[in-house]
């Protein structure tokens, strides 16, 4: 089934002139490895809206390298440009109002192209068929842009996306996410966003975590939020008063642990 699923993924690009939205993150790198491979071309676009850090931004450059996929990043920073004004007064459809953003630099890049070649361009994102099933507003304003997702159309799922790469000998890369989602008030400003990356990359470190786990801003309050697996790591009452000294000198007036995925 899996390999039928490969095929067909392989006859999806062929032929095409694809658009990719690319993160760097290993659905968006399947993607644009195989457009690469058997369409006819193939441009991932990442586009650096002020809401990834910036070492996201720089592996993104660095696969499309080490792939020798052609690839632009596109500056459109919404801390910057007044984006994050609109998204402030409707947090709850940040990702729909994000992701429409988005798009529409995705449609800018594709009607170059297909100025370019003279010819139909397609773009395509990394959304899998496991996304279809979460609440994910940000796939709602792709699709009213037109934009495939080749890996949903065909029924990938994340793990079959995961054996695909192994197959390919394709190193699985982090997956990294908005910072912005960790905001659960308004506003989303730079100094909380780097708040938040600067706690997570702190506990990433002092606890040694690999898995799933969040540092999310309440009303300048941290709620960390650990896997099942990984929770023991943080019971403990004297790293918790090292997490809580490190967490104030960042800027948050304290921080408590949530439960989120157990």
């Amino acid at each position: 089934m899996l390999m039928e699923k490969f095929r067909r993924l392989k006859e999806y690009f062929k032929g095409k002139i694809s658009v990719v939205s690319y993160s760097g993150g290993m659905d968006s790198l399947l993607v644009a490895l195989m457009s690469k491979h058997y369409g006819r071309y193939t441009l991932a676009i990442t586009v650096n809206n002020g809401f990834f850090p910036e070492d996201s931004i720089k592996k993104s450059v660095e696969l499309s390298k080490k792939y020798s996929i052609d690839h632009k990043v596109v500056d459109f920073n919404y801390l910057k440009n007044g984006v994050v004004c609109e998204i402030n007064r409707d947090l709850k459809n940040r990702c729909y109002i994000c992701k429409r953003y988005m798009a529409e630099v995705l449609v800018k890049e594709r009607d170059k192209l297909r100025d370019f070649f003279d010819r139909e361009v397609i773009i395509v994102d990394g959304t899998n068929y496991d996304d279809l099933f979460e609440d994910r507003p940000g796939i709602r304003a792709y699709r009213e842009y037109g934009i495939r997702s080749p890996l949903a159309e065909l029924e990938i799922r994340k793990k079959e996306v995961k054996e695909i790469l192994r197959y390919l000998n394709v190193p699985t890369p982090r997956e990294d996410s908005c910072l912005a989602t960790r905001i659960l008030n308004p506003p989303i400003t730079e100094e909380r966003l780097k708040r938040v990356y600067e706690g997570e990359k702190f506990l990433a470190f002092y606890l040694g975590l690999e898995g799933y786990f969040r540092v999310r801003d309440f009303h300048n309050i941290a709620v960390i939020e650990i896997n099942s697996e990984e929770i023991h790591k943080i019971m403990d009452i004297a790293k918790f008063r090292d997490i809580s000294k490190r967490f104030k000198e960042i800027g948050f007036e304290r921080c408590v642990l949530g439960v989120d995925r157990v």
